[in-house]
């Protein structure tokens, strides 16, 4: 195991054992085995980082809303899916310009959706190569704008999780440093047993 499979696992396995006995118990998403990983390298043209890789090899993982802010895992079947949906979406808007002649936001072929809201709206990584591959974002499915970075990296993802609900502090500050919309959130769970994230207070 490398150092990043390590630290996806880590992550995870800490943010499951806090799970336990605190939330109700969720459905499961799916692994995916390496020789269907490398099959979607393949059709989609790209390397996927390696934490990409331990995140989908993952067992046991969560399907419900658990990521900030109320996102639920999904399985590589599922994200090859609406991968595909929100491709032939982009392709039937056509190219567009605004009012300034810059190109308007679309979903690109380099874009790869690793977990869905109740709304609709994407948490993608960016797989275009740059100082942003790797990347997970916010893709909104009405506005199409990308805005800030939400994490780095899927082990920023899983690591600011962990620390949030472990620790009590809010999730999603640097995200919040680089001036992203999204607020900083801590980790509510109810009496029913299901986690939610609300703002964190200023202080």
């Amino acid at each position: 195991m490398t150092t990043i499979d390590h630290d996806v696992h880590q992550a995870w396995g800490r943010i499951a054992t806090w799970f336990e006995g605190r939330l109700r118990t969720a459905p499961v998403r799916a692994a995916a085995d390496e020789n269907r990983l490398r099959a979607a390298e393949a059709a989609i043209g790209v390397s996927f980082p390696a934490d990409l890789v331990a995140w989908w090899t993952l067992h046991r993982v969560s399907a419900d809303y658990w990521i900030p802010q109320s996102f639920a895992p999904v399985d590589l079947e599922k994200a090859l899916e609406t991968r595909e949906i929100w491709l032939l979406v982009a392709e039937q808007e056509g190219s567009s310009v605004d009012e300034n002649g810059e190109p308007e936001p679309r979903f690109l072929p380099s874009f790869l959706p690793i977990a869905m809201d109740p709304g609709g709206d994407g948490l993608i990584v960016d797989l275009r190569p740059g100082d942003s591959y790797g990347a997970v974002f916010l893709w909104d499915h009405e506005t199409w704008v990308l805005g800030v970075e939400l994490w780095g990296s899927v082990t920023a993802m899983l690591q600011d999780v962990e620390a949030a609900v472990r620790s009590g502090t809010p999730a999603l500050l640097r995200h919040a440093s680089l001036g992203g919309a999204a607020q900083p959130c801590v980790a509510v769970v109810d009496d029913a047993g299901d986690l939610a994230w609300e703002v964190a207070e200023r202080r």
